[in-house]
């Protein structure tokens, strides 16, 4: 039996709707896959630089405690070569002291600066991906030209105003770690001795 062929693309049009909703399903669900990936990645990646700048922290003021140690110990030694005694050699020993430590407290400043910047960063990648998830799933609703090329308009406009955000906000706390280090070099400049 012949069928006819408004039957035959009446029948059609589900199967392909049908079809639209499993490939709108499956890159929906690979979108999320993508996501939470890149969450964990961001997450460690996160964590990784935390961990790093605890170290560096931790490094430099070991190494500046050591200096400080080898500077005290060699006090007579160093005095002698260079013919420094009493008073004279205390205070260059001082001032060593304190030019250290003006180091070792504006390192710890911009690190636990640099923490803040970098989690700034995450925190935009995050949220962008998040959106792109969203945005997606809109574009997969649109059922023309001029929706899709509005709404790919809206999300390059979303993007850079949300980039521009966190470019401000890193650059506003890298002048404050900036001014905090000055201030503590400062500061350790003018303590008394």
């Amino acid at each position: 039996m012949a069928t006819n062929p408004r039957q035959a693309e009446h029948e059609s049009r589900p199967t392909a709707h049908e079809t639209t909703r499993k490939v709108a399903e499956e890159a929906a669900q690979a979108s999320r896959t993508v996501a939470d990936a890149a969450d964990r990645t961001m997450r460690a990646g996160a964590e990784a630089v935390r961990r790093n700048a605890d170290r560096l922290g931790g490094t430099w003021r070991s190494g500046s405690e050591a200096a400080n140690r080898i500077v005290e110990r060699s006090f007579d030694q160093i005095g002698q070569l260079f013919g420094l005694t009493g008073d004279t050699a205390r205070q260059t020993v001082r001032q060593t002291s304190g030019n250290m430590r003006a180091l070792v407290d504006s390192t710890t400043i911009m690190v636990g600066g640099l923490q803040d910047v970098a989690a700034e960063w995450m925190r935009f990648a995050q949220s962008r991906m998040e959106q792109n998830l969203d945005h997606f799933d809109r574009l997969l609703e649109c059922r023309s030209l001029p929706q899709h090329l509005a709404l790919q308009t809206q999300i390059v406009r979303d993007h850079l105003e949300a980039f521009l955000h966190s470019a401000r906000l890193t650059s506003e706390r890298s002048t404050q770690i900036a001014d905090e280090a000055v201030r503590s070099v400062s500061e350790s400049s003018l303590a008394p001795e």
